[in-house]
C-alpha cells in the first residue's frame, strides 16, 4: 500500500458548536497545540482573545461569518493528522482531518468524522482542501 501524504477528508456539518470542536479536536489530537491567541481577530473590536475556547465561542456565537482553524500535534501522531474547522458565513461547519497514510486508512477516518458527526456528506482530496463557497455549497456538491 503506497503512503500519501496530505490527504484531506472533509465533513460537512448542519450547524456550529464550540462542543462538537473541542469534543472531536480533543479525540483526534488529545496533546494538540493550541492556536496563538492572535490566531485571528474579532470582526467588531480589536479585543483580543484571552483563550482557544473564547476565540471559538465568538465565531461560533457570530453570525454570517467565515473562520477557518486548524490544529496540529507534534508528539505520539503516527498519521501526522491535522485537524480542521471551517465555520462558513451560512452558519455550518465543515470538519477536516489532514493526514499521512493510504486511501483505506483515509476511508476509516473519513467515515469515523461522518459518523461522530452523524452526517453522510464528504469528500476526500488530496493535498488542498476541496473547494467551496459556504456549508450548502459543500453539501450540494460532495452529497
Amino acid at each position: 500500500m503506497e503512503l500519501i501524504n496530505d490527504i484531506v477528508c472533509q465533513v460537512y456539518f448542519d450547524g456550529k458548536s464550540t462542543e462538537k470542536i473541542f469534543e472531536l479536536l480533543h479525540l483526534y489530537l488529545p496533546k494538540y497545540e493550541p492556536l496563538n491567541l492572535d490566531y485571528t481577530s474579532r470582526i467588531d473590536s480589536e479585543e483580543g482573545f484571552t483563550s482557544n475556547k473564547e476565540m471559538i465561542d465568538y465565531f461560533v456565537n457570530k453570525d454570517h461569518v467565515d473562520q477557518t482553524f486548524y490544529w496540529n500535534q507534534y508528539v505520539n501522531n503516527p498519521d501526522k493528522i491535522s485537524f480542521g474547522v471551517n465555520i462558513t458565513d451560512d452558519n455550518k461547519t465543515v470538519f477536516s482531518l489532514t493526514i499521512d497514510g493510504t486511501i483505506t486508512l483515509a476511508e476509516i477516518y473519513l467515515n469515523d468524522l461522518k459518523e461522530r458527526l452523524n452526517s453522510d456528506i464528504g469528500v476526500i482530496t488530496f493535498f488542498n482542501p476541496a473547494e467551496y463557497k459556504n456549508g450548502l455549497d459543500f453539501k450540494m456538491k460532495y452529497q
